[in-house]
C-alpha cells in the first residue's frame, strides 16, 4: 500500500530530513569579503568583493584578484558567484539567528547554517536576461535547484555589520528541476506546486497536505526514494 510506504518512509527518513533545510538568504552582499567567480570557460578567479550590481538578481561582480587587479564580471560570463563565509561573517549569523526579535519572526524562516561559501548561480530569467541568485539547497540540489527570489514578499529585514539578513515568512522562491526554466513556487499555492514538482513520484504524492516550510525537506526527501530512479511503487 502507497499510504503505508509513505508513513514507513517518514519515519525511516524523518530524522534526516528534518535537518535538510533551506539556506537562509542573504539581503545585500557582504563587501570586503573574500570571494570567487566561477567562469563558464572553467576558469576560477578569487579575490576580494569590492561591488555587486543588482537588477533582477546579481548582475555584475567586482572583484580585487589575488594580484591586486580590479576585475569586472557580467552575469552572461558567470557559472556560479562564491562568498566566503569566514568567521566574522558566521559569528554575525549566529547572532542574528539568536536574537530574540529573530526568534519571535522566523517561525517560517529558513534554518540552514550556511557553511563555507553561499553560492550564487546563473540562472535565465522569465524576461530572458541572465542573472545570479542565491542557491537555497546546495548540499542536495541533484534535482531541483531552489534559488532565492529578491523580489518575494518578506515582513521584514535584519541588517547586521556584516551581512544582512532576510525577514521571515518568505512568500515565494525560484524551483528549477532538472535544469529546466524557472517556475515561481508560493507559498499561497504549494499544495498545487507540490503536486506538478513530484507527481511522478508515487510514494510522495501520498502527502496529502504538504506544508510550504517543508519544502527544503520535500526536495532532499525526492531525491531519496525517486531522484535516482528509485521509484517506490
Amino acid at each position: 500500500m502507497l499510504s503505508l510506504a509513505w508513513s514507513i518512509m517518514l519515519v525511516i527518513f524523518g530524522f534526516i530530513a528534518s535537518a535538510q533545510s533551506l539556506q537562509q538568504p542573504l539581503e545585500a552582499v557582504p563587501m570586503s569579503n573574500e570571494g570567487a567567480v566561477l567562469l563558464k570557460n572553467g576558469e576560477l578567479i578569487s579575490g576580494k568583493i569590492l561591488n555587486t550590481t543588482r537588477v533582477r538578481g546579481i548582475t555584475q561582480v567586482t572583484l580585487l584578484t589575488e594580484g591586486e587587479e580590479k576585475r569586472k564580471f557580467r552575469a552572461e560570463e558567470m557559472e556560479e558567484f562564491l562568498i566566503s563565509m569566514n568567521k566574522a561573517v558566521k559569528l554575525q549569523f549566529f547572532n542574528e539567528r539568536g536574537s530574540s526579535i529573530v526568534k519571535i519572526l522566523s517561525k517560517n524562516q529558513p534554518k540552514a547554517v550556511p557553511k563555507d561559501y553561499i553560492i550564487y548561480r546563473n540562472t535565465v530569467l522569465k524576461s530572458g536576461k541572465e542573472a545570479m541568485l542565491q542557491l537555497l539547497n546546495p548540499d542536495f540540489d541533484e534535482t531541483f535547484q531552489v534559488f532565492f527570489d529578491p523580489y518575494a514578499a518578506k515582513s521584514a529585514t535584519m541588517e547586521g555589520e556584516y551581512l544582512t539578513l532576510t525577514g521571515d515568512k518568505h512568500k515565494a522562491f525560484f524551483v528549477s528541476k532538472n535544469d529546466q526554466a524557472l517556475q515561481k513556487v508560493k507559498k499561497g499555492g504549494y499544495k498545487k506546486s507540490y503536486r506538478k514538482l513530484f507527481s511522478e513520484c508515487a510514494i510522495m504524492t501520498q502527502e496529502k497536505k504538504p506544508k510550504w516550510k517543508d519544502l527544503g525537506q520535500h526536495i532532499w526527501m525526492y531525491d531519496q526514494v525517486c531522484g535516482a530512479g528509485i521509484a517506490l511503487n
